[in-house]
């Protein structure tokens, strides 16, 4: 039997700010930082610069759950503002985009259902 030992993660603003800023692929304009990743899960934060977008995507087994932080990205159509939530189910085409007139910055959490 293999167990795996699981062990909170408390990040202070002050952590989250030293956590390396990592860009995302060949996407340019668009970063984030890892908070926290295992073998099925992760979240962080993203951030993508004015006009720029990520390209549209699906992820095959995970769901996508955005909070939004700071700016106005729009996500499957809409555009959204701070303390917007979005789930996007697994199998769903979607993007994140930032407008023209600024940059965006969300949560993420990529989750595998039942976790």
């Amino acid at each position: 039997m293999v167990t795996t030992q699981v062990v909170p993660v408390v990040l202070t603003p002050e952590a989250i700010e030293a956590l390396p800023v990592e860009p995302l692929g060949q996407v340019e304009g668009v970063r984030h930082r890892v908070l926290w990743r295992d073998e099925t899960s992760m979240s962080g934060v993203l951030t993508v610069d004015p006009g720029r977008n990520l390209g549209e995507h699906t992820h095959r087994r995970n769901h996508h759950h955005i909070w939004v932080i700071d700016g106005e990205p729009i996500v499957l159509g809409q555009r959204l503002r701070p303390g917007s939530y979005v789930h996007i189910p697994a199998g769903v085409a979607h993007d994140i985009r930032a407008p023209e007139d600024g940059p965006c910055t969300v949560l993420y959490m990529y989750l595998r259902p039942g976790t």
